[in-house]
């Protein structure tokens, strides 16, 4: 980063990558935990990561920013960062162009939240089986499709798979 007037910070524009945007403020490094990017050197060499916190924004007041140069962040795993913060919004960077993707929460989620029931067929190692939850968006939880264990959205952070 370098340093542009007593007041602000430049952040190199990124030429192929991912922009998380409308993070609550001081909320980045749960959008790093949900996207495992801690674990992003072993998937992408070349890839790099700038979180912004507690900066100015117009529409939330201040808000975080996750900036991944050199890496695309999957839809799937932005749907479910939109459990936890609705107000996001994910920029893909393609030579330059900007192609702006609102996420949804989505009907089912498998294979990335650990069901919190230990007793829960998808937590048994020797069983082919692979976490589904449906969502009750009206209630903002999560069931387990296997044992019905409830999830609200607000703790997801805590059972996504790593």
């Amino acid at each position: 980063m370098a340093e542009k007037g007593k007041d602000h910070l430049l952040v190199n524009k990124i030429g192929e990558g991912t922009v998380i945007d409308h993070i609550p403020d001081w909320k980045a490094e749960t959008v790093v935990q949900v996207l495992r990017l801690d674990k992003l050197a072993r998937m992408q060499a070349d890839a790099s990561v700038a979180t912004l916190q507690n900066v100015t924004s117009g529409k939330l007041g201040r808000k975080d920013i996750v900036k991944v140069d050199g890496w695309h962040v999957d839809e799937k795993d932005a749907d479910i960062l939109s459990l936890v913060f609705p107000s996001i919004t994910v920029n893909y960077i393609e030579e330059g162009q900007v192609s702006k993707y609102q996420p949804k929460v989505p009907d089912t989620i498998e294979g990335r939240i650990r069901c919190p029931e230990l007793g829960c067929i998808s937590n048994a190692e020797r069983e082919p089986v692979v976490s589904r939850f449906a969502t009750l968006k009206h209630e903002r939880l999560l069931q387990c499709r296997y044992c019905d264990t409830l999830i609200s959205f607000d703790s997801v952070p805590d059972h996504v798979r790593t």
